[in-house]
């Protein structure tokens, strides 16, 4: 009886792992390579209330970040609606890569009163 039950556990395990090496994700709709910057050359963290820096400028295609340093909750929001975070709790981050050029005036939908610019050339 152990060896049958060794035998059916083993099998499991390997029909497991067979299945999770089947499955797969694709992008249906290829796109062209964005320029990709990191993290931590376009920076904005939110502290006391501000982000800082309170303006920045970036190329074409880089990523933004903003980490939250505070100890409540943020929500990041362009005016224009081009990009939207969910809460960023304490110690979180949220990034977005802006692939358009222009002026993105963006604010926290939490507290109103923080509001910064976003200049994409």
């Amino acid at each position: 009886m152990k060896k049958y039950t060794l035998f059916v556990l083993a099998a499991l395990v390997v029909v497991t792992v067979l299945i999770a090496g089947c499955t797969s994700s694709s992008n249906p709709s290829p796109s062209p390579s964005p320029v990709i910057s990191t993290a931590s050359q376009n920076t904005v963290v939110i502290k006391d209330y501000a982000f800082h820096p309170s303006a920045l400028t970036i190329q074409k295609g880089a990523n933004v970040t903003w980490r939250n340093d505070d100890s409540v909750d943020h929500q990041i929001t362009s005016d224009s609606k081009e990009f939207s975070s969910r809460d960023i709790g304490a110690g979180d981050a949220y990034t977005f890569q802006f692939n358009t050029t222009g002026t993105f005036p963006y604010r926290c939908n939490i507290h109103q009163q923080e509001q910064e610019t976003i200049v994409v050339q």
